[in-house]
C-alpha cells in the first residue's frame, strides 16, 4: 500500500511543479466520451466488469458521505469527491485473452497522446497514470489509471485539487 501511496505522490507532486507546461507539449486530454465508449462496447463481452457512476450517481455518494463523514480524513475524501463528474472501474482479469489484447491495444492507443505523469514498472506490472495538470499546478483533470498486466482500468474524469489528493495520501500513510 505504502509503495502506491508513494507513486501518487510523486504523480501529484511533479504535476504542481510546473512539468505540465514542458511535458505536456503536445500531448492532449484525454476525450472522456471516447473511453465511455470503448468501455460500453467491451462490457458487452464476458470478463468484463465495468462500474460506471455519473454525475447523479456521484452527487448522492456525496450526499450520503458528507452526513456520514466522522474523521478528518473522511472529511478530506470529500474535497477531492466534489470535483468529480464521472467515474468508471473497468476489470477484465476473467475475460477471453484475446478480448484482453484487443482491449489493452485500443486503451494504449486512446492514451497515446495523453499526458503521462508517471509509470512504474514493478513485479513485472506496468502502471501508468495519465491526467491533465492545469497551468499552475494546483488541479488535476481526468486522471487514469491503467494497469493492462493487472487488467484494470480506472478513470476519475473531473477536476481534482492535487494538493487535497497530497494530503489524503498523506493520511493514509501515516
Amino acid at each position: 500500500m505504502k509503495k502506491w501511496i508513494s507513486i501518487l505522490l510523486l504523480a501529484i507532486f511533479t504535476a504542481g511543479l510546473g512539468m505540465p507546461e514542458a511535458m505536456a507539449a503536445g500531448r492532449k486530454k484525454v476525450n472522456s466520451g471516447t473511453v465511455a465508449d470503448l468501455v460500453r462496447e467491451y462490457n458487452l463481452y464476458q470478463g468484463f466488469d465495468v462500474v460506471s457512476v455519473g454525475g447523479l450517481g456521484l452527487g448522492l455518494v456525496r450526499m450520503i458521505a458528507k452526513a456520514s463523514a466522522e474523521t478528518p480524513e473522511e472529511r478530506a475524501v470529500m474535497g477531492v469527491l466534489d470535483g468529480l463528474r464521472k467515474v468508471i472501474v473497468v476489470e477484465y482479469e476473467e475475460a477471453e485473452g484475446s478480448r484482453k489484447d484487443s482491449f489493452n491495444r485500443k486503451v494504449s492507443v486512446l492514451l497515446d497522446d495523453a499526458e503521462k505523469m508517471v509509470e512504474v514498472k514493478d513485479d513485472g506490472e506496468t502502471v501508468n497514470i495519465y491526467g491533465t495538470s492545469s497551468s499552475d499546478g494546483e488541479f488535476i483533470d481526468d486522471l487514469i489509471v491503467f494497469i493492462p498486466e493487472d487488467c484494470t482500468l480506472v478513470c476519475l474524469f473531473g477536476r481534482v485539487s492535487a494538493e487535497k489528493v497530497a494530503d489524503i495520501l498523506k493520511m493514509a500513510d501515516e
